[in-house]
């Protein structure tokens, strides 16, 4: 099978392992390929393996290009990205760039969803869309606060900020219910973790057909603060009024309109529409993937 290195050689993660990456693929054949050197669908081949170097922002990039052909690839991820969420979900964060290559070209392949959006256009999400102060914070993380917090930095970020947090009056459609509240965010996530290692849907499967839904309500700034360390440990079934709902289909109308990071990136202020496209990608995971 062909194997073929997508990266993008202006980013830091590049920077950062790029000749440790080089070094690895020259031994093993493997060509590399810069997403910035001419359209991305023109890149990315027909068949085989094709191995992304980068985070989130880099495979959503790529699928989006792509569009459903991705479904007749195999992905491998070597994390890269400032956050790397779907990485974490996969197990493979944290891991030696040489052990992470290996399984790269030799590891077997499992399916997972995508997240189909529709906002006026249609595109696709690999790991989450966080909106309201999630998608204000997901963006406002800086790599510093990330290396002297770990995950807590997406939490303390939004803390940082209450005194600016917009109120939001949102309306969820979902499969078999709707509720209305009112809110300073939501996720809506296909992986577990958002923000570089937040775990903002703990339970969540990449493989299950299904969305999960975290929403934090208007909750006073000792509540807010408490519940985010309460998901850090693993408490979330303490926290009474953060919830996680689960559904293959969910619309949110919100007033005013709510701000979304989808993957990372920010896009507009919109009502949106999230499908689950199941079984959308193949891709390698690590030894003990956690939605998996």
């Amino acid at each position: 099978m062909k194997t073929c290195l997508l990266v993008n050689a202006a980013s830091g993660g590049w920077g950062r392992l790029g000749g440790t990456l080089a070094s690895l693929a020259a031994q093993s054949g493997t060509p590399i390929i810069d997403i910035c050197s001419a359209p991305v669908a023109e890149l990315v081949p027909s068949s085989g393996r094709v191995v992304i170097a980068g985070g989130d922002g880099t495979i959503s990039t790529i699928v989006n290009a792509v569009g459903p052909r991705i479904r007749e690839l195999e992905i491998a991820l070597v994390p890269t990205g400032t956050g790397n969420d779907l990485a974490r979900s996969l197990d493979l964060f944290g891991r030696p760039p040489e052990e992470i290559w290996q399984s790269c070209l030799t590891a077997a392949v499992s399916p997972i969803d995508l997240v189909r959006v529709v906002n006026g256009d249609t595109s696709y999400i690999v790991n989450a869309a966080t909106g309201g102060f999630g998608g204000m914070v997901s963006t406002d993380v800086t790599s510093d606060d990330k290396g002297r917090w770990g995950a807590l930095a997406y939490w303390f970020t939004a803390f940082s900020k209450i005194a600016a947090l917009k109120e939001y009056r949102v309306r969820i459609e979902l499969d078999s219910e709707t509720r209305e509240l009112d809110a300073y965010g939501l996720a809506i996530t296909n992986g577990r973790y958002v923000g570089g290692g937040f775990p903002v849907a703990p339970d969540a499967k990449l493989n299950d057909g299904l969305l999960d839904v975290t929403t934090v309500p208007n909750l006073p700034t000792i509540e807010l603060l408490a519940a985010g360390l309460d998901f850090m440990i693993g408490r979330h079934d303490a926290v009474d009024r953060v919830e996680t709902i689960q559904s293959a289909h969910v619309r949110v109308i919100a007033e005013p309109r709510i701000p979304y990071s989808f993957d990372g990136e920010t896009v507009r202020s919109v009502d949106a529409t999230f499908d689950v496209v199941t079984d959308a990608m193949n891709v390698v995971a690590g030894e003990f993937p956690p939605a998996l």
